[in-house]
C-alpha cells in the first residue's frame, strides 16, 4: 500500500487565501482546496468542519482541542509529522489518504470514513477506530497504545495491520 501518493504541481497557500477560502465553504461557495501544498498554515483556532481540502500536502500542523475537524471531506491528501490531540474528526471522510509520521491521541472517530487510507510510522495513544468505515486501509510499522481496531480488539504494541470491507483481514489475531 505504500506510496500511492503522486505529487503533482502545486500551490503553495498562504495563511490569508487558507482563511479566505475556509469563510468561502462555510458560506457554502464551491471551492475546494485541492492541490494546495499547506505546510505553511497555522491551523490553532482555524474551523475546518465540513470543509474540503482535496489531493494537497498537510504537513507538521497541530491538531488539538478545541479545534473542530468533525464533518470535513479530505480526499488523497498527504499528512506528515502532523500532530492530532483531544479533537473530533467523527461523521468525516479522510479516503485515500496518507498519513506519515502521524500522532494521534483521544480522536473521537465516530462515523469517520477512512476508506483507502494508510497510516505509516505512526503513533496512537486512546484512539478508537471501531465506529469507524476502514475499507482497504493499512497501518505499517505503527505503535498503538490502548487503542481499539475493532470492537473486539483493544491492543497495545507495534504492528501491521490491514482492513478490507470494514474487517480486520492482517494479521490473524
Amino acid at each position: 500500500m505504500a506510496g500511492r501518493f503522486a505529487m503533482t504541481i502545486m500551490q503553495k497557500i498562504s495563511q490569508g487565501d487558507l482563511e479566505a477560502n475556509l469563510a468561502a465553504q462555510a458560506q457554502g461557495e464551491a471551492c475546494d482546496l485541492s492541490n494546495a501544498d499547506l505546510s505553511a498554515i497555522l491551523w490553532n483556532g482555524l474551523d475546518l468542519s465540513g470543509t474540503t481540502i482535496a489531493l494537497s500536502l498537510i504537513r507538521d500542523a497541530h491538531f488539538s482541542a478545541g479545534q473542530v475537524l468533525h464533518g470535513c471531506c479530505w480526499i488523497g491528501n498527504r499528512i506528515e509529522n502532523c500532530v492530532f490531540a483531544s479533537i473530533s474528526i467523527s461523521k468525516s471522510e479522510m479516503l485515500d489518504c496518507e498519513f506519515n509520521g502521524c500522532a494521534m491521541e483521544a480522536m473521537q472517530l465516530f462515523r469517520a470514513d477512512l476508506s483507502g487510507t494508510l497510516f505509516s510510522s505512526c503513533r496512537f495513544v486512546d484512539v478508537d477506530f471501531s465506529q469507524a468505515t476502514m475499507i482497504r486501509v493499512g497501518f505499517e510499522n505503527c505503535i498503538f497504545v490502548q487503542t481499539r481496531l475493532t470492537k473486539d480488539l483493544l491492543f497495545t504494541g507495534t504492528g501491521d495491520f490491514v482492513f478490507s470491507a470494514g474487517e480486520l483481514v492482517s494479521p490473524d489475531r
